[in-house]
């Protein structure tokens, strides 16, 4: 996956240094909805991501405290944020808050905009953090990560909806993450290898639509949180 580098610089170059001070928030924005490229347009900003596409992160970005209006649109390579937005929502920001955004599918396959924490604080010594995150057109699951692709988990979240988030610690090394719908323990998805490094935070989407085949997750790595 890419990141969306041009875009990035100049969001950060028209909201300041992406180090956060005390009336700022540190915000990353995640493109998961499969099958269209879009522009973003921040309220206050302008128009300030274009021909973001799926699988594209944006960020670290520096964003004054405050409520912002965030329309997603179809990109418009001619005339930027000019189609009619797609997602339209207002999003508060804290001072000191480090969060992503992601355009995602809802439970009912609608796009929606969600905006979920970021854990970055130090990890326990040695130990990788998983933030695991459904944004996904798909019911409720369970999540299991184990060694081997065996059926022993190290961490199993049960019964996790559409725009849920979950946080846990493991030891490093490889991992296999499989998904599976709640209650039922036939993968959906999966197992697929995961390479987890120590002092470092994983936050993984999964995005798209399973009866559509365009499931799949979105893993970007933090490192350095000791």
């Amino acid at each position: 996956m890419k990141m969306f580098a041009a875009a990035s610089l100049a969001l950060m170059l028209m909201l300041g240094s992406a180090s956060a001070d005390m009336h700022e928030a540190t915000v990353y924005v995640v493109h998961g909805i499969p099958g269209v490229v879009v522009d973003v347009e921040v309220e206050g900003v302008g128009c300030a991501l274009t021909q973001f596409d799926f699988g594209d992160i944006a960020g670290p970005l520096s964003l004054p405290e405050g409520t912002y209006n965030i329309k997603v649109r179809p990109a418009n390579a001619m005339t930027p944020c000019s189609e009619a937005p797609v997602i339209d929502v207002d999003v508060p920001f804290a001072a000191g808050e480090n969060v992503t955004i992601v355009a995602h599918l809802d439970d009912m396959g609608n796009p929606t905009a969600s905006k979920f924490d970021n854990d970055f604080s130090p990890t326990g010594r040695g130990m990788a953090r998983l933030i695991v995150h459904h944004t996904a057109y798909a019911p409720m699951v369970d999540i299991k990560v184990s060694r081997n692709g065996g059926n022993s988990p190290k961490v199993m979240v049960s019964d996790f909806s559409n725009g849920d988030q979950a946080v846990a610690e493991t030891r490093p090394g490889e991992w296999f993450v499989s998904i599976m719908p709640a209650g039922d323990m036939t993968p959906v998805f999966g197992p697929i290898p995961v390479e987890l490094e120590p002092f470092t935070a994983y936050r993984i989407y999964a995005v798209g639509d399973v009866a559509g085949g365009t499931f799949t997750l979105l893993v970007f790595p933090y490192e350095g949180l000791k």
